[in-house]
């Protein structure tokens, strides 16, 4: 029998353990290559590559913690997205980027007692079981695309101030923005006050609500006061860069096809604008007020009470429908459909769900407490939400974002709305310099 060579045993295991390392490691040099390289494909033509290429030697575009702030009088971190403009707060450590709508989208009251997580302007960005949660949400184009949960702080705080959040809730898409984001940003002296009221994401230890004054201060209130909010979103990393540079007329583009919402719309010689999309129609807002010969068009909102009833003669329920309405070239396209009609007072807590709970039929109608808010340089506006059901107080729509009730019978600018059909905009690009028209 043939003696095996113990030498040349080890020699084959030595052969065989220096060849398995050098496929497994190269497998792995390779894997690792491929993925880094991807990486950087990616990141090359990225968003955040981008923003932090243009603001290396920014000293507004600061460090602070893990994140990279813009602050101070800013002016190139402006970005669209549904076809609304935000400013850039925050490059995040994980290359995701933090955001805030450049004007408030809507006003509504915080609620009494509440914590943002709890609060109503909580369900109004945040979609939940109930139908009338979400709304922001459900309007802007490809959420799930675009964006990541925000961090909320929930922090209770007596005193301004820019210590790191202690604690937070990470769950949902959209927040306020918190306290310690404002002071860092640069707080009064930022690019974050624009003359409007506006609710922060803190409440103090006895419950109170964190908010910014017209005057660009910050103060504590109950949480009824009926004012701006402007949502916090947070974008993936890596998001696609299209165009732009950051400036107010040059703003980021990372969209290819920015959909409907907020789109622009052309109808005879007026601007409109799409605030909501349905399964088959839009609902469209006159982006400016009604005029007559270049002048605005004021009337009172009613002759009986905040019912909006377009067969009452007196009010501007029945002026819009009929004066205005045979005016229109295109009066046969619009439809009667169903709009909200309800009340918003202290007794139902300042929650919006109840404006939405009455309704009515009509063809031409005007915005409601919890719709969105397109133009937020229109101001002393009827809002076809009242102070009761029935009641003769109606709210005004203002450019401070603070709303305020006002008699029936008194006199003031008019904003209307309109539903068409998705199908008959099929001309146009939807933005300012080319809306939307009807063929």
């Amino acid at each position: 029998m043939k003696k095996i060579s113990f030498q040349k045993v080890f020699c084959f295991i030595s052969i065989l353990f220096i060849t398995s390392c050098c496929f497994f490691y190269g497998f792995r040099f390779i894997k690792l290559y491929v993925e880094n390289k991807k990486a950087k494909d990616n990141e090359k033509n990225s968003l955040v590559k981008v923003v932090k290429e243009t603001n290396k030697e920014n000293e507004l575009f600061k460090a602070v913690n893990s994140k990279r702030y813009f602050s101070g009088k800013s002016e190139n971190n402006y970005l669209m997205y549904s076809n609304l403009l935000w400013r850039i707060i925050t490059v995040n450590e994980d290359n995701s980027i933090t955001m805030i709508s450049e004007k408030s989208l809507t006003s509504l009251a915080f609620g009494k007692d509440k914590d943002f997580n709890t609060s109503y302007i909580f369900n109004w960005l945040n979609k939940g079981t109930d139908e009338n949660t979400g709304v922001l949400y459900k309007a802007l184009n490809n959420p799930e695309l675009y964006l990541q949960k925000t961090s909320s702080c929930t922090d209770k705080l007596d005193n301004l101030t820019n210590e790191p959040c202690k604690n937070s809730n990470d769950d949902n898409y959209f927040s306020l923005l918190s306290v310690s984001d404002y002071i860092n940003i640069g707080s009064k002296e930022s690019y974050i006050n624009n003359n409007e009221y506006f609710y922060l994401n803190n409440t103090n230890k006895d419950g109170l609500i964190w908010y910014i004054t017209s005057e660009n201060n910050a103060t504590l209130g109950t949480g009824n006061d009926i004012i701006g909010v402007r949502p916090v979103i947070t974008l993936k990393a890596n998001i696609d860069y299209v165009s732009g540079d950051g400036s107010k007329e040059k703003p980021y583009m990372i969209e290819t096809d920015n959909g409907l919402f907020g789109s622009y719309v052309k109808l005879d010689n007026a601007i409109w604008r799409i605030y909501k999309v349905n399964e088959k129609d839009v609902r469209l807002v006159l982006n400016d007020y009604l005029k007559v010969n270049g002048e605005n068009v004021t009337n009172s909102y009613s002759t009986v009470s905040s019912f909006y009833n377009d067969t009452k003669y007196g009010g501007i329920a029945y002026y819009l429908n009929t004066t205005f309405l045979n005016k229109l070239s295109y009066k046969k396209q619009l439809h009667e459909v169903t709009w909200a009609n309800g009340y918003y007072n202290k007794n139902t807590d300042y929650d919006y769900k109840y404006a939405f709970e009455d309704t009515i039929e009509s063809t031409i109608a005007t915005l409601s407490i919890g719709d969105i808010i397109l133009n937020s340089e229109l101001d002393n506006y009827f809002i076809m939400t009242g102070s009761a059901k029935y009641g003769s107080m109606v709210y005004l729509g203002q450019k401070d974002k603070k709303l305020f009730t006002k008699q029936i019978s008194a006199n003031a600018n008019i904003v209307p709305t309109i539903s068409l059909d998705k199908d008959l905009l099929s001309k146009g690009k939807g933005t300012i310099d080319e809306p939307y028209e009807m063929e």
